[in-house]
């Protein structure tokens, strides 16, 4: 079985050019905001209709891709300066993400009440 891509020639450029994956976890967030062009599209057409509220699913997705990208910036350049090696930097990136994804999915029910913004409203007035 073979993948449809050379794999391995990646690795070499992410190993000789760390600073790439530092790029990426810079702006991988953005890259995905351009998702909602196609969205906007469809709800100006009336073909997709959103809920108001995000509920779990979207409420996980949220925090997911916010900690994640302000924890993988930050790590990955801190690691790039500390001239650790562009493999051991994917590793830990994708452990990383690991980890939150683990954390979000456990604890999504009391984040969602921790962080409802109409609850917040609620305890101010």
């Amino acid at each position: 079985m073979e993948l449809p891509f050379n794999i391995i020639d990646i690795l070499q450029h992410i190993e000789a050019e760390p600073g790439i994956l530092v790029a990426f976890a810079a702006f991988h967030p953005f890259v995905l905001l351009l998702l909602l062009i196609p969205v906007g599209i469809f709800k100006k057409l009336g073909i997709y209709k959103p809920a108001q509220k995000l509920g779990l699913f979207g409420f996980s997705v949220v925090v997911i891709m916010m900690v994640g990208w302000l924890m993988g910036f930050v790590s990955q350049i801190l690691l790039m300066f500390m001239g650790v090696s562009g493999l051991k930097m994917l590793l830990i990136y994708f452990s990383m993400y690991f980890c939150i994804i683990a954390f979000v999915a456990v604890n999504v029910r009391g984040l969602k009440k921790k962080f409802d913004v109409d609850q917040l409203k609620k305890k101010v007035v």
